[in-house]
């Protein structure tokens, strides 16, 4: 996995209405039936755990948005109901501004970012 390198680290779906991109990402929460976000994320963990020492940290911070109709919403921050805009830093690459990016230490705390994020879609 790169993002052990030091690498940001993007999950997109695309594709039409109804074509499955949130059965795809998300799953069903049920044994066996997760989707690649939670499997990703579960593994991520397993994996700091395992790699701990002291000369290493690791930081994980999560975002969730919507694009549709063109247009971005974030999911996790209800009070921008707004169009966020996408930017692109000359150093960086692209980011959308104004995106909330919460600081999680746990498959628990994505789980229950997921669930806050899917409420608002």
């Amino acid at each position: 996995m790169f993002l052990f390198l030091g690498y940001n680290v993007c999950i997109f779906a695309y594709g039409q209405t109804g074509a499955g991109k949130s059965y795809t990402m998300m799953g069903k929460q049920e044994e066996g039936q997760e989707g690649i976000i939670p499997q990703i994320c579960q593994d991520l963990f397993c994996r700091i755990r395992d790699n701990t020492s002291d000369e290493i940290k690791y930081s994980v911070e999560v975002s969730y948005m919507e694009i549709y109709c063109e247009r971005v919403r974030d999911l996790l921050n209800p009070k921008n109901k707004g169009n966020l805009r996408v930017r692109e830093h000359p150093l960086l690459g692209p980011y959308v501004e104004d995106l909330s990016k919460l600081a999680v230490t746990s498959f628990q705390d994505i789980h229950d970012l997921i669930d806050e994020g899917n409420k608002a879609r």
